[in-house]
């Protein structure tokens, strides 16, 4: 920051903490968080089957008013917080003291940042408790516990830290160079969750050093490169333990997980995340590009490594990742019907729990983009998913969820069709030795050790619809034949068809 204007740098720490007062002051994120909840509500209202449309037209009216009033005070209040920054830039535009200078100096906001980043956390420690269930929740916190929830906070929860930590990030570090080898082609976990794919990424991640996100990526996902040569001095240290889906993973800041979602959360969110669950729309052109440079930014942050992500949200976007990876491999595991819907609707049940229990867990899978299960579930919006007022507790709403995604992942168009591997993880585990190479050759690895898959144990289901349990069945089939009988599999542009049978 040598031969920058100190009045500027002042004005912007001066102006950054006014802000940060005035957010707490006016309460604007409370105001803002309740014109969301509104908005649910609207939603919510609209899907109803059993409200009349006279009903629904006059609930809507008394909404918007009530949108509109929450609305007006919200910009009225954004308007105070904001207020600081627009003094400090009127002034530097009547009496040039050096504020642009000092803004548009990555180091120095990258400086500010970090300066702001101690002081809330600062401030935070200090200011009194609203009510004994705050105190007393953070009585109960561990010191480093706190600490860690401070960051993620500040930086996965707030849309402008994400924004300005991912611009320093591109601008700061250059995307490494694309590759033609196939052999280097993305590969992209990507199915409905309770599969195997954690398990399954973490192998490969361990075992070939491809280069994935990890824990010690957060709290700044997007800044993979610039947050590693922050943290690196930090010495940060977690023991491994059991995640919490309480089914004997652990997990330690070098695993492998599926933080991919803050990208197409941050970048796409408005456009395919809604009350109702997460639609199935192409990501914008530039939305794509940006991604492209992510994705060589993560590999530059593994010098180079092959990418792999673990994400389940990818369903909703296969095309345009085959248009922006030609070569990618899309890995889509699965598992009978019946036994994959009661795991899902066992883990919804638990997540719901622990964020009973511990309401941060739910604001923290919010920020990452997981709905997958919990109370801000939210489905895949694919043709026969179930509805937003489904009942979650039964399991024919999961088997129903099961039905629609892996329907809509036979259906897709010929370009993704050629790039899919769909993996049967119930006879890949009962076949693991013998596998493994049809597994390695079909994403062009050396080798992988399997032995440390094991099969889901089997659970009695009661109470299942057999309309739904019959189509899934047949859906079952082909998803089976597609993994083990295809004589495509999928295709290198280079060499033609090669078989990829798996199980």
């Amino acid at each position: 920051m040598t031969g920058l204007p100190l009045g500027g740098l002042v004005a912007l720490l001066v102006a950054t903490i006014v802000a940060i007062e005035l957010t707490w002051a006016t309460r604007v994120l409370a105001c803002f968080a309740g014109l969301n909840g509104l908005a649910r509500r609207a939603g919510r209202i609209v899907m109803r089957a059993d409200v009349s449309e006279w009903a629904k037209e006059q609930a809507m009216r008394l909404m918007s008013a009530k949108l509109l009033a929450h609305s007006l005070r919200g910009a009225l209040l954004l308007a105070v917080v904001a207020s600081p920054f627009l003094v400090a830039w009127a002034l530097d535009a009547l009496w040039p003291y050096g504020l642009h200078q000092a803004y548009v100096n990555w180091p120095a906001r990258l400086g500010l940042l970090a300066l702001s980043v101690v002081y809330v956390m600062i401030r935070r420690r200090f200011r009194r408790p609203k009510t004994r269930a705050i105190a007393k929740t953070q009585a109960a916190d561990a010191p480093a516990q706190r600490f860690e929830r401070t960051w993620q906070r500040l930086a996965l929860g707030n849309r402008a830290v994400v924004d300005v930590t991912f611009d320093m990030e591109r601008a700061a570090f250059a995307p490494w160079p694309d590759s033609a080898e196939s052999a280097d082609a993305p590969v992209f976990v990507t199915g409905l969750a309770r599969a195997g794919t954690t398990i399954l990424t973490r192998l490969l991640h361990e075992q070939h050093g491809m280069a994935s996100l990890t824990y010690r990526d957060l709290p700044f996902p997007l800044a993979p490169n610039g947050w590693a040569a922050v943290s690196a001095r930090l010495e940060r240290h977690v023991e491994r333990t059991e995640r919490g889906h309480g089914d004997g993973l652990v997990h330690d800041l070098d695993s492998a997980e599926a933080i991919e979602e803050v990208f197409w959360r941050h970048h796409e969110g408005p456009r395919y995340a809604g009350p109702a669950g997460l639609s199935p729309t192409p990501p914008l052109p530039e939305t794509m590009a940006a991604f492209r440079d992510y994705v060589g930014l993560v590999r530059r942050r593994n010098g180079g490594a092959r990418y792999l992500s673990k994400n389940n949200a990818n369903v909703l976007r296969l095309p345009a990742l085959v248009e922006a990876f030609p070569e990618a491999v899309l890995v889509h595991p699965f598992r009978t019907p019946l036994q994959q819907a009661q795991s899902l609707l066992r883990q919804h049940r638990l997540a719901r729990q622990l964020a009973n229990e511990d309401p941060y867990r739910g604001e923290f899978m919010g920020w990452l983009g997981h709905y997958e299960f919990g109370a801000d579930q939210r489905p895949f919006l694919f043709p026969a998913a179930p509805p937003p007022n489904g009942d979650r507790d039964h399991i024919d709403y999961w088997l129903q969820l099961w039905i629609s995604v892996h329907t809509a992942l036979l259906a897709q168009p010929e370009p993704v069709r050629r790039r899919q591997l769909f993996l049967d993880y119930d006879a890949l585990c009962a076949h693991a030795a013998g596998q493994a190479g049809r597994l390695t050759a079909a994403l062009e690895l050396d080798d992988l050790a399997l032995d440390a898959l094991q099969a889901a144990p089997w659970r009695p289901v009661d109470g299942v619809s057999q309309r739904l349990l019959e189509r899934a069945r047949a859906i079952h089939v082909g998803l089976r034949v597609r993994s083990l009988q295809s004589s495509a599999g999928v295709t290198r542009r280079s060499d033609g068809p090669r078989a990829a049978n798996l199980a």
